[in-house]
């Protein structure tokens, strides 16, 4: 049994892959560099999503030493049709190697059916294979393929250090923030268990709170104030891109902070603790564990 990962060194992936590590199950990640970027001890596959010369690759690298990849972890790719090569590589994997399981990442809104991840979802459901996909709530990590965790890495750190400061389109919305490594810990059971834990399964952390209580929490640990400025949706749009989104997805990203603004995020679940036998990471254990990034 074999391991392989999409989304390179993304948020989600990276940690998957040590967690992999420590369970001694073969794993191999993917990037479309391949191995010319990796400079640990974490084995990395050429791969490219839109050229389809590349899907071979993973499924032969050294690393592998015979081991026939079980389950694909789906991260879909930045692109503005990210369903189309992925569905066409899932396919490649089951018809050219027999991947019988695929776990895909996706956000709470994602709907069978429905755009991008949805159309995923319609055909791995269509094609019959084991499959689930893991609905993840905002995060001390995003969807974007960052290798960061939003407060300490990639969206926030800069303006919560430098300016004292999270912009969001979120509002008085409530959400259960989630991290990174819990949805790694999830989707290493959803990829490794017997079977998978069902067709989807949101991936909830232990308490709903808004921006402006994270910026509390945040306030408290560091000993200075950080405010929460309430932005409209075009505003976040352009907030987004100033940091390197592309337009469509500074516009989604916008989109999903004007729905959670309306409640779209107000759940919590036993996911994490019952799949992991442990429970979710608290926004508070996280700002102690990172807080001398902020500082």
């Amino acid at each position: 049994m074999a391991i392989l990962l999409t989304g390179g060194k993304g948020k989600t992936s990276i940690r998957l892959a040590r967690i992999l590590q420590d369970a001694n199950i073969p794993f191999i990640m993917t990037s479309r560099k391949g191995g010319s970027e990796s400079s640990d001890d974490l084995p990395v596959a050429k791969f490219d999503w839109l050229d389809g010369s590349t899907y071979e690759s993973p499924f032969q690298h050294h690393s592998m030493k015979g081991e026939k990849v079980s389950a694909v972890y789906i991260v879909m790719p930045e692109n503005e049709d990210p369903a189309t090569p992925t569905n066409a590589f899932v396919d490649y994997a089951v018809q050219k190697h027999g991947v019988k399981r695929f776990v895909l990442f996706s956000g709470t809104t994602a709907k069978k059916g429905g755009p991008v991840v949805g159309e995923i979802w319609e055909h791995l459901d269509q094609i019959g294979v084991e499959y689930c996909v893991l609905r993840a709530s905002w995060l001390m990590v995003l969807a974007i393929n960052k290798s960061a965790e939003n407060f300490a890495e990639w969206q926030y750190s800069t303006t919560i250090k430098d300016e004292g400061k999270i912009y969001t389109a979120c509002g008085d919305g409530k959400i259960p923030f989630i991290s990174a490594d819990d949805i790694a810990a999830v989707a290493f059971h959803a990829l490794t268990d017997d079977e998978v834990p069902g067709e989807t399964v949101r991936v909830l952390g232990p308490e709903l709170l808004t921006y402006d209580e994270a910026a509390e929490k945040l306030s408290k640990a560091l000993g200075r104030e950080i405010v929460h400025v309430r932005l409209n949706q075009e505003q976040t749009v352009q907030q987004y891109m100033k940091i390197g989104l592309p337009q469509a997805a500074a516009g989604f990203m916008a989109w999903l902070e004007f729905n959670t603004s309306n409640g779209s995020e107000e759940m919590t679940n036993d996911v994490v603790e019952r799949m992991t036998g442990r429970p979710p990471r608290t926004l508070d254990a996280y700002i102690q564990e990172n807080k001398t990034t902020w500082q």
